[in-house]
């Protein structure tokens, strides 16, 4: 039965490897509001963000979304309601990491089954 289990758990977390990532995407909005994010699949080569601004004179500003992997951890410059602000680009990996405040890299559906089934297979 041990044994029945640990490989279901095997060919779930295979099959989780393979899938497209998941991500949180919002419009641009000033860090006090909260924005109204959708899901999105990010295309090959994509991971999740969050992108984040700041101009003289003006409140934070943030954005979710799908981002080039060139893009993470780098500056911009971009234009928002009429000021320019300073960006960067905080990205993460896993499914819908870009839910919190800060983007901090969260657990992969594959690690997460792989914990769970290491945890099981001392149990048994």
């Amino acid at each position: 039965m041990g044994k029945i289990l640990l490989l279901c758990l095997a060919a779930l977390t295979c099959a989780g490897i393979g899938a497209a990532l998941q991500c949180l995407i919002c419009d641009f909005t000033v860090f006090d509001i909260p924005c109204h994010t959708t899901t999105v699949t990010c295309q090959d080569g994509q991971l999740c963000a969050v992108i984040r601004g700041c101009a003289a004179g003006r409140k934070l500003i943030m954005k979710k979304d799908c981002v080039d992997k060139g893009k993470c951890n780098t500056n911009d410059t971009l234009t928002w309601e009429g000021f320019t602000y300073s960006t960067f680009y905080e990205c993460c990996e896993g499914e819908f990491c870009n839910s919190a405040a800060g983007a901090g890299a969260q657990l992969s559906l594959a690690a997460g089954l792989a914990m769970l089934g290491a945890w099981l297979a001392q149990a048994l």
